[in-house]
């Protein structure tokens, strides 16, 4: 985006209340980052300039400046907030990170995505090599020699169907990359050496290694669509790279080291509690809760659902021979427990949506955290895998019915300060409608009409239908919510809201005859609503002694994957996404496929 030179349109300062507002901004962009990080990112007094400028392609990006370094940029169409390489420099854990090879940083550089054969992962492949994220999601890229980040991007797949693909394929639309013009910009400061990413920590990689790496040199001028299949074959290259090791393959960003246990704290938390009453229970909560931020969850993303926190971390680091039962402590709520550690300042809890709690930040300065020591002679329980990966905490995501603005609208709501592709809920549009009326005085007292001044006129009420001066309120509404684009907005906890236009599509079951007269439960769509596909084909697989596979559909749009099971189970997939994913009936098609006399 910023390879080639862009047009600059205004630069201004920031004013105090701007630069509040920026704030908040920024903290519901990156709620990692506490309000002294705020505060030092966009200080009170230093210059803060917004600048407004158009890219080759037309993009309208806006950049914010602080003493002269560019920190974040938005996409104006996408409202959406990026940070650039300085400000990842110093907030390194700030996005998804995948890791890929020195010499493909300069090809990127050239105005090249990151294609799947370039990522590093660690281990076998499975569903999770590469996270848990929807297509678009923002992602940095760093090299295996350096943690600090080198591009920043969206994904151009969702996590499954990077799995799927075999390696194959572009991985990362690469929107900024260090040494681009937007760099430039700034101090032309080179990126700090952060030591090795945690997928190669454990792993004793020379820099000399990857000097090998047969990766030809690309003008940053000359770079086009044209040359697509080249940089894939020169990212295929870079997959021959074999790296000495803990089973690093090519595929993944994930994966993390522990760090040793710092024994120069006190120990007095290291000791296994002896749970026999509410005072003992407690005690255990706190000691699996300090353990579980030492171990499993020292690299966990932010926000986590506070059930899954406690089934995975904290259930996993209770000692052998205890049993957490929180029913039995003080709190009797987990809600409450982790209040009570809100309120010490260990972490911040917070409910969103309504009803539904996340942790969204830990104090790892803390002196509980800092003291504590795991005592690497107390043995825990293993977690069952099975377990750890039903549905029985799978949070099902909020579905919202919700309206864009048209091209037909579009006039209407630029004067209520809104922009063409802006998502509303029927109960905003009308808000914004009755604010406008009253506003314009057009409302006829002590009469359910309204006078249609020029712009409502047009935009409510069609040409064949000749001049109309007034219309009722409900009419209002119902025409203008008519003129939008429908579209639904799905939103997973931990996740950004997804909007998808036109009709949801709901999760499909379908049977299908095999050669032999045999049939074939298909399931189509499960993915749209957060359901990881390979775990719940391996429910399936379990639940009816079925074999069960995950691939592209057949007779559908590309890119649509499926679930096949042997046999028509119908019956058990429905009662599986009605009861254990807690899926609303309307959202599932098929339901009466279930062969008869199974319930």
């Amino acid at each position: 985006m910023f390879v080639k030179p862009f047009r600059i349109k205004s630069q201004t300062q920031l004013k105090g209340s701007d630069r509040k507002k920026l704030r908040v901004e920024l903290g519901e962009a990156f709620p990692s980052l506490t309000a002294d990080d705020l505060t030092i990112l966009v200080p009170n007094k230093e210059d803060v300039v917004l600048i407004r400028m158009y890219c080759y392609k037309g993009e309208s990006v806006l950049v914010y400046q602080v003493q002269k370094e560019p920190l974040f940029f938005v996409l104006e169409k996408e409202k959406k907030m990026y940070p650039t390489v300085y400000l990842l420099w110093r907030h390194p854990d700030l996005l998804h990170t995948f890791t890929t090879h020195p010499p493909v940083i300069g090809v990127l550089a050239g105005g090249a995505d990151l294609m799947l054969p370039g990522i590093v992962t660690k281990g076998e492949m499975s569903p999770k090599s590469y996270g848990r994220f929807e297509k678009g999601f923002p992602v940095a890229v760093n090299t295996i020699e350096n943690k600090a980040p080198m591009a920043v991007g969206v994904t151009a797949l969702s996590s499954m169907d990077m799995y799927m693909a075999g390696k194959q394929g572009r991985g990362v639309s690469i929107l900024h990359v260090y040494r681009d013009l937007l760099w430039e910009m700034g101090t032309k400061t080179p990126p700090p050496s952060l030591g090795v990413p945690d997928i190669v920590a454990d792993t004793l990689v020379s820099p000399s290694e990857t000097a090998n790496v047969d990766i030809q040199e690309i003008s940053d001028s000359n770079v086009d669509k044209e040359k697509e299949g080249e940089l894939e074959q020169l990212m295929d290259e870079t997959q021959k790279l074999e790296l000495d090791g803990d089973g690093l393959t090519e595929g993944d960003g994930g994966g993390s080291a522990s760090e040793p246990a710092d024994h120069h704290h006190e120990e007095e938390h290291s000791h296994m509690p002896t749970a026999t009453g509410p005072e003992a229970m407690d005690n255990l909560l706190l000691h699996c809760f300090l353990k579980a931020w030492k171990t499993s969850a020292k690299k966990i993303e932010i926000p986590i659902l506070t059930s899954n926190f406690y089934r995975l971390h904290m259930v996993p680091a209770c000692p052998d021979g205890a049993t957490l039962d929180i029913k039995k402590s003080s709190y009797k709520k987990l809600s409450k427990f982790l209040n009570a550690m809100a309120k010490k300042d260990l972490i911040q809890v917070k409910e969103f949506p309504k009803g539904i709690e996340n942790i969204t930040a830990i104090n790892w300065a803390h002196e509980d955290i800092k003291a504590f020591v795991v005592d690497l002679e107390e043995t825990t329980a293993k977690p069952d895998p099975g377990k750890s990966n039903s549905g029985s905490g799978f949070v099902p995501p909020t579905i919202e019915e919700v309206y864009q603005v048209s091209g037909d609208t579009v006039a209407f709501f630029r004067a209520c300060g809104r922009s063409k592709g802006d998502v509303l809920l029927s109960g905003e549009v009308r808000t914004l409608v009755t604010d406008y009326i009253k506003t314009k005085g057009l409302q006829k007292e002590g009469q359910k009409v309204v006078n249609l001044d020029p712009l409502l006129h047009e935009t409510v009420v069609n040409r064949k239908e000749g001049y109309k001066e007034t219309l009722r309120w409900d009419e209002i509404f119902s025409r203008m919510l008519g003129k939008m684009a429908p579209a639904a907005r799905i939103t997973r906890v931990g996740c950004a809201p997804i909007v998808r236009k036109g009709k949801l599509e709901p999760i499909e079951l379908a049977v299908a005859k095999r050669s032999g007269n045999k049939k074939v439960t298909l399931v189509y769509n499960v993915h749209i609503y957060g359901i990881d596909e390979a775990e719940f084909a391996h429910q399936i697989q379990v639940g009816v002694a079925a074999s069960t596979s995950v691939g592209p559909a057949e007779h559908k749009p590309q890119g649509t994957t499926q679930v096949l099971v042997q046999g028509n189970q119908v019956a058990f997939i429905g009662k599986l996404l009605l009861e254990t994913y807690h899926l609303p009936r309307k959202y599932i098609r098929g339901l009466e496929l279930a062969a008869k006399g199974k319930k």
